[in-house]
Protein backbone atom coordinates (compact mmCIF):
# COMPACT_ATOMS: atom_id res chain seq x y z
CA UNK A 1 0.00 0.00 0.00
CA UNK A 2 1.13 3.93 -0.07
CA UNK A 3 3.57 5.02 2.01
CA UNK A 4 2.52 8.52 2.52
CA UNK A 5 -1.33 10.50 1.27
CA UNK A 6 -2.50 10.85 -2.47
CA UNK A 7 -1.43 13.25 -4.16
CA UNK A 8 -3.32 16.68 -5.07
CA UNK A 9 -4.45 15.40 -8.35
CA UNK A 10 -6.62 12.37 -6.51
CA UNK A 11 -8.00 14.44 -4.04
CA UNK A 12 -9.04 17.07 -6.70
CA UNK A 13 -10.89 14.09 -8.49
CA UNK A 14 -12.42 12.62 -5.15
CA UNK A 15 -13.82 15.91 -3.75
CA UNK A 16 -15.85 16.31 -7.00
CA UNK A 17 -19.56 15.00 -7.88
CA UNK A 18 -18.56 11.21 -6.38
CA UNK A 19 -17.82 13.18 -2.63
CA UNK A 20 -21.67 14.69 -2.74
CA UNK A 21 -23.29 11.20 -4.03
CA UNK A 22 -21.10 9.83 -0.95
CA UNK A 23 -22.12 12.24 1.60
CA UNK A 24 -24.58 15.09 0.70
CA UNK A 25 -27.65 14.04 2.48
CA UNK A 26 -30.05 17.34 2.80
CA UNK A 27 -31.35 16.30 6.26
CA UNK A 28 -27.76 16.07 8.21
CA UNK A 29 -29.24 17.27 11.52
CA UNK A 30 -26.01 15.84 13.01
CA UNK A 31 -24.41 18.42 11.27
CA UNK A 32 -25.91 21.03 12.53
CA UNK A 33 -25.52 20.14 16.26
CA UNK A 34 -21.69 19.71 15.59
CA UNK A 35 -21.44 22.94 13.97
CA UNK A 36 -22.81 24.81 17.01
CA UNK A 37 -21.73 22.84 19.52
CA UNK A 38 -18.49 23.22 17.86
CA UNK A 39 -18.72 27.25 17.54
CA UNK A 40 -19.55 27.79 21.48
CA UNK A 41 -16.68 24.91 21.57
CA UNK A 42 -14.79 27.68 19.79
CA UNK A 43 -15.71 30.52 21.72
CA UNK A 44 -16.83 32.16 18.89
CA UNK A 45 -18.57 35.45 20.39
CA UNK A 46 -22.46 35.94 19.35
CA UNK A 47 -23.07 37.26 16.02
CA UNK A 48 -19.01 36.51 15.24
CA UNK A 49 -16.96 36.43 12.13
CA UNK A 50 -15.93 32.59 12.04
CA UNK A 51 -13.82 30.78 8.91
CA UNK A 52 -15.16 26.94 8.40
CA UNK A 53 -11.92 26.09 6.64
CA UNK A 54 -12.61 23.36 4.34
CA UNK A 55 -15.98 23.87 4.42
CA UNK A 56 -17.13 21.18 1.93
CA UNK A 57 -20.71 21.56 0.39
CA UNK A 58 -21.50 23.91 3.48
CA UNK A 59 -22.88 20.88 5.36
CA UNK A 60 -21.90 23.07 8.88
CA UNK A 61 -21.44 26.50 7.19
CA UNK A 62 -24.60 27.19 6.10
CA UNK A 63 -25.83 25.75 9.85
CA UNK A 64 -23.68 28.23 11.65
CA UNK A 65 -24.75 31.30 9.28
CA UNK A 66 -28.50 30.32 10.10
CA UNK A 67 -27.75 30.75 13.94
CA UNK A 68 -26.28 34.54 13.39
CA UNK A 69 -22.50 33.90 12.54
CA UNK A 70 -20.79 35.82 10.13
CA UNK A 71 -19.29 32.53 8.34
CA UNK A 72 -16.78 32.25 5.74
CA UNK A 73 -16.54 28.90 3.95
CA UNK A 74 -12.85 28.08 2.11
CA UNK A 75 -12.69 25.15 0.36
CA UNK A 76 -10.23 24.00 -2.83
CA UNK A 77 -13.61 22.40 -5.18
CA UNK A 78 -15.50 24.28 -6.84
CA UNK A 79 -18.14 21.51 -7.61
CA UNK A 80 -18.29 21.43 -3.57
CA UNK A 81 -18.91 25.03 -3.26
CA UNK A 82 -21.13 25.00 -6.00
CA UNK A 83 -23.51 22.71 -4.11
CA UNK A 84 -22.74 24.70 -0.67
CA UNK A 85 -23.38 27.99 -2.34
CA UNK A 86 -26.99 26.27 -3.63
CA UNK A 87 -27.58 24.96 0.34
CA UNK A 88 -26.93 28.67 1.05
CA UNK A 89 -29.35 30.35 -1.46
CA UNK A 90 -29.81 34.32 -1.29
CA UNK A 91 -28.45 34.56 2.28
CA UNK A 92 -26.27 37.31 2.71
CA UNK A 93 -24.42 34.77 5.01
CA UNK A 94 -22.07 32.43 4.94
CA UNK A 95 -19.41 33.51 2.22
CA UNK A 96 -17.73 31.46 0.05
CA UNK A 97 -14.17 31.45 -1.18
CA UNK A 98 -11.98 29.10 -3.31
CA UNK A 99 -8.66 28.08 -1.88
CA UNK A 100 -6.34 25.78 -0.58
CA UNK A 101 -5.99 25.85 3.06
CA UNK A 102 -2.10 26.10 2.92
CA UNK A 103 -2.62 29.94 1.15
CA UNK A 104 -5.92 31.83 2.73
CA UNK A 105 -6.74 34.94 0.71
CA UNK A 106 -7.38 36.91 4.40
CA UNK A 107 -5.25 39.29 6.61
CA UNK A 108 -3.74 38.39 9.56
CA UNK A 109 -6.05 38.17 12.56
CA UNK A 110 -9.53 38.56 10.96
CA UNK A 111 -11.53 35.64 12.54
CA UNK A 112 -12.73 35.45 16.08
CA UNK A 113 -12.74 31.46 15.25
CA UNK A 114 -12.37 28.91 13.13
CA UNK A 115 -13.49 25.42 12.22
CA UNK A 116 -11.70 22.18 10.49
CA UNK A 117 -14.58 19.26 11.25
CA UNK A 118 -15.57 15.71 9.92
CA UNK A 119 -11.84 14.45 9.78
CA UNK A 120 -10.34 17.31 6.94
CA UNK A 121 -6.66 17.11 8.23
CA UNK A 122 -4.21 14.53 6.60
CA UNK A 123 -4.15 14.81 2.77
CA UNK A 124 -0.96 16.74 2.61
CA UNK A 125 1.28 14.81 4.95
CA UNK A 126 3.18 16.13 8.15
CA UNK A 127 4.31 19.03 7.09
CA UNK A 128 2.22 20.54 4.36
CA UNK A 129 -0.85 19.73 6.95
CA UNK A 130 0.99 21.59 9.81
CA UNK A 131 1.73 24.31 6.99
CA UNK A 132 -2.28 24.47 6.88
CA UNK A 133 -2.48 24.76 10.57
CA UNK A 134 -0.15 27.48 10.53
CA UNK A 135 -2.27 29.32 7.48
CA UNK A 136 -5.17 28.95 9.91
CA UNK A 137 -3.75 30.52 13.05
CA UNK A 138 -2.30 33.50 11.28
CA UNK A 139 -5.71 34.42 9.97
CA UNK A 140 -7.19 34.20 13.97
CA UNK A 141 -7.31 36.87 16.24
CA UNK A 142 -4.92 36.62 18.71
CA UNK A 143 -6.14 34.49 21.63
CA UNK A 144 -9.06 32.69 19.12
CA UNK A 145 -9.15 29.13 18.99
CA UNK A 146 -9.33 26.47 16.58
CA UNK A 147 -11.38 23.60 16.92
CA UNK A 148 -10.68 20.71 14.61
CA UNK A 149 -12.53 17.03 14.57
CA UNK A 150 -10.99 14.04 13.39
CA UNK A 151 -10.19 10.21 13.94
CA UNK A 152 -7.65 9.98 15.69
CA UNK A 153 -4.91 6.93 15.13
CA UNK A 154 -6.20 4.87 18.66
CA UNK A 155 -9.92 4.95 17.63
CA UNK A 156 -9.62 3.66 13.69
CA UNK A 157 -6.87 1.26 15.02
CA UNK A 158 -8.76 -0.14 17.75
CA UNK A 159 -12.38 -0.58 15.39
CA UNK A 160 -10.83 -1.31 12.05
CA UNK A 161 -12.42 -3.29 9.53
CA UNK A 162 -11.70 -4.20 6.37
CA UNK A 163 -14.64 -3.43 4.53
CA UNK A 164 -18.37 -2.57 5.20
CA UNK A 165 -21.56 -1.51 3.42
CA UNK A 166 -23.73 1.73 4.17
CA UNK A 167 -26.93 3.28 2.46
CA UNK A 168 -25.93 6.69 1.14
CA UNK A 169 -29.29 7.76 0.12
CA UNK A 170 -31.41 7.74 -2.88
CA UNK A 171 -31.26 3.90 -3.22
CA UNK A 172 -27.34 4.10 -3.07
CA UNK A 173 -24.54 2.35 -1.67
CA UNK A 174 -21.40 3.01 -0.90
CA UNK A 175 -18.73 0.09 0.00
CA UNK A 176 -15.83 0.79 1.24
CA UNK A 177 -12.32 -1.22 1.56
CA UNK A 178 -9.49 -0.51 3.65
CA UNK A 179 -5.89 -1.32 4.69
CA UNK A 180 -4.22 0.41 7.46
CA UNK A 181 -0.34 0.82 8.25
CA UNK A 182 0.07 1.70 11.79
CA UNK A 183 3.75 2.15 11.61
CA UNK A 184 3.52 5.07 9.05
CA UNK A 185 -0.21 5.97 10.23
CA UNK A 186 -1.37 5.50 6.66
CA UNK A 187 -4.92 4.33 5.36
CA UNK A 188 -5.49 3.28 2.07
CA UNK A 189 -9.59 2.94 1.11
CA UNK A 190 -11.32 2.07 -2.18
CA UNK A 191 -14.82 3.69 -1.98
CA UNK A 192 -17.73 2.20 -4.38
CA UNK A 193 -20.50 3.77 -5.25
CA UNK A 194 -23.31 1.28 -6.48
CA UNK A 195 -26.08 3.32 -8.00
CA UNK A 196 -30.03 1.97 -7.82
CA UNK A 197 -29.29 1.00 -11.70
CA UNK A 198 -26.10 -1.54 -10.59
CA UNK A 199 -23.50 1.04 -12.41
CA UNK A 200 -20.67 1.75 -9.88
CA UNK A 201 -17.78 3.87 -9.55
CA UNK A 202 -14.62 3.63 -7.65
CA UNK A 203 -12.09 5.92 -6.11
CA UNK A 204 -9.02 4.74 -3.99
CA UNK A 205 -7.03 7.14 -1.88
CA UNK A 206 -4.41 7.23 1.21
CA UNK A 207 -4.82 9.43 3.96
CA UNK A 208 -2.27 9.79 7.01
CA UNK A 209 -3.82 9.21 10.17
CA UNK A 210 -2.40 10.89 13.16
CA UNK A 211 -2.18 10.19 16.89
CA UNK A 212 -3.61 12.15 19.36
CA UNK A 213 0.20 13.24 20.73
CA UNK A 214 1.07 14.28 16.87
CA UNK A 215 -1.24 16.52 16.39
CA UNK A 216 -1.00 18.37 19.68
CA UNK A 217 2.73 18.62 18.67
CA UNK A 218 1.49 20.09 15.26
CA UNK A 219 -0.10 22.51 16.50
CA UNK A 220 2.19 23.83 18.68
CA UNK A 221 4.97 23.31 16.06
CA UNK A 222 2.13 25.67 13.49
CA UNK A 223 2.31 28.41 16.16
CA UNK A 224 -0.62 27.92 18.76
CA UNK A 225 -0.15 28.83 21.98
CA UNK A 226 -2.20 26.02 23.35
CA UNK A 227 -3.52 22.94 22.32
CA UNK A 228 -5.84 20.09 24.46
CA UNK A 229 -7.42 16.91 22.84
CA UNK A 230 -11.20 16.00 23.95
CA UNK A 231 -13.65 12.79 22.95
CA UNK A 232 -16.70 15.46 21.94
CA UNK A 233 -17.49 19.20 21.46
CA UNK A 234 -19.26 19.23 25.19
CA UNK A 235 -15.15 19.33 26.27
CA UNK A 236 -15.18 15.64 27.72
CA UNK A 237 -12.10 13.84 27.81
CA UNK A 238 -10.73 11.75 25.34
CA UNK A 239 -10.43 8.37 25.36
CA UNK A 240 -9.57 5.28 22.80
CA UNK A 241 -13.52 5.06 21.82
CA UNK A 242 -13.90 8.42 21.04
CA UNK A 243 -13.24 11.16 17.61
CA UNK A 244 -10.84 13.35 18.77
CA UNK A 245 -11.61 17.12 19.45
CA UNK A 246 -8.55 19.29 19.26
CA UNK A 247 -8.90 23.11 20.68
CA UNK A 248 -6.16 25.35 19.78
CA UNK A 249 -5.43 28.70 21.25
CA UNK A 250 -3.92 31.39 18.96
Amino acid sequence: MATGPSTSETWDALFGDFYLRAYAREDDEGAHDQALAAARLAGCPEGGELVDVPCGFGRHAVALARAGFRVTGVDRSATLLGEARRRAGNARWPKFVQADYRKLPFPDGRFDAALNLFSSLGYLGDDEDTKALAEIRRVLKPGARLVLEIMPRDLLAAHFTERDWSAVGSGRLLLEQRAFDPAGGVAQVTQTLIEPDGARESMTFSVRVYATTELLAMARAAGFTEARAYGDFAGGPADLGSRLVLVASA
